[in-house]
């Protein structure tokens, strides 16, 4: 964030604010510029949408991950405190996926760092 000087549409606004009141409003301040980039974690955070972003990522990396055919069989459903939670299909990509479910963990763990995956579970639905 860079700082500065009012421009004269701040001065304007700020006399006419002052007249209207017919109150000196005291003085005007340098306000800093702030970016859309600078805000709109702070924004996500606070609508609960930081972990969308994640599940998002995960998403695109599942078929990677998991290969084609268990991708068509499966989507990434929730991602909440550490824990992806697999929507499946069929109750037969239920038994391979379990028989993968550490070695799939551990691609996804290795592959997003940040996202901090602590486990996995599997629902049919």
């Amino acid at each position: 964030m860079d700082n500065r000087k009012p421009t004269a549409a701040m001065r304007r606004r700020h006399n006419l604010i002052t007249a209207w009141r017919g109150v000196e409003d005291g003085p005007l301040l340098s306000l800093p510029t702030l970016r859309v980039g600078d805000l709109a974690t702070q924004i996500m955070a606070k609508a609960g949408m930081a972990n969308r972003v994640k599940l998002e990522d995960i998403l695109s990396a599942w078929q990677e991950i998991v290969g084609v055919f268990l991708f068509k069989l499966t989507r990434p459903d929730t991602f909440e405190r550490g824990v992806l939670t697999v929507r499946l299909m069929q109750p037969t990509a239920h038994h391979a996926l379990m028989q993968e479910k550490v070695k799939i963990l551990k691609r996804l763990q290795e592959k997003m760092p940040d996202a901090k995956i602590k486990d996995i579970r599997f629902r049919h639905g």
